[in-house]
C-alpha cells in the first residue's frame, strides 16, 4: 500500500471518530439535574384546603386537589403554584404510601411558568382506605424540587348501593 493510500485511511479513521465524539456529545443527555427534596408537612389537610412546603432558598411550592373530599375513580382538578423563580414545567405522581398504583405523573400546564394546572385521578384500591402520597414535581433548569403531600382516600363500599344525589 502506498503512503498516499494509508494517509488517506488514517485521515478517513480520524473523521470518523471526530465525527461519532461529535454526535455522542451532541446527543448525550447533559448532566443531571440537581434533586432536592422538601419534608413532608405532617400537618398538612388537603381536603380543608391547599398545602405549602418551602425550599432553603426560600422557594414555595403550594399544591390543592379539587374537589377537596378527593374523591377516588373520578377526574381530579390539580393545582400547583410555584413562588420564587419560574418554573420550567411541573408535574404531579401520586402513588400509594406503601402500595405501587401503577399510575404514572401528571403534568400540569402554564401559562406563566408560577401556576400549573391539570387533570388527576386516583385508582380503585381494593382496601377502601388508602393513604396516598402525591410528589410535586417541579423543573427549575438544572434542578428539580420534589415536594411530597399526603394525604388519605376513603373509597366507597362496594356491598353498598350508591346514593342517588338529593333531588332538593
Amino acid at each position: 500500500m502506498s503512503a498516499s493510500s494509508r494517509m488517506w485511511l488514517i485521515n478517513i479513521a480520524l473523521a470518523a471518530l471526530l465525527l461519532a465524539a461529535a454526535a455522542a456529545w451532541l446527543f448525550s443527555p447533559g448532566p443531571e439535574p440537581q434533586v432536592v427534596r422538601l419534608q413532608i408537612d405532617p400537618d398538612c389537610d388537603l381536603r380543608a384546603g391547599p398545602c405549602e412546603l418551602v425550599a432553603q432558598d426560600g422557594t414555595r411550592v403550594r399544591f390543592a386537589i379539587a374537589p377537596r373530599d378527593i374523591p377516588v375513580g373520578k377526574t381530579l382538578q390539580l393545582s400547583v403554584e410555584v413562588d420564587g423563580a419560574p418554573a420550567d414545567r411541573v408535574a404531579v405522581d401520586i402513588n400509594g404510601v406503601d402500595m405501587d398504583m401503577g399510575l404514572r405523573p401528571y403534568p400540569l400546564e402554564s401559562a406563566d411558568g408560577h401556576r400549573f394546572s391539570g387533570p388527576g385521578g386516583l385508582n380503585f384500591c381494593s382496601r377502601g382506605i388508602m393513604e396516598w402520597e402525591a410528589r410535586v414535581l417541579v423543573h427549575q433548569g438544572d434542578r428539580e424540587l420534589v415536594a411530597p403531600f399526603r394525604f388519605i382516600t376513603e373509597a366507597p363500599d362496594p356491598a353498598q348501593p350508591l346514593k342517588a344525589p338529593d333531588a332538593s
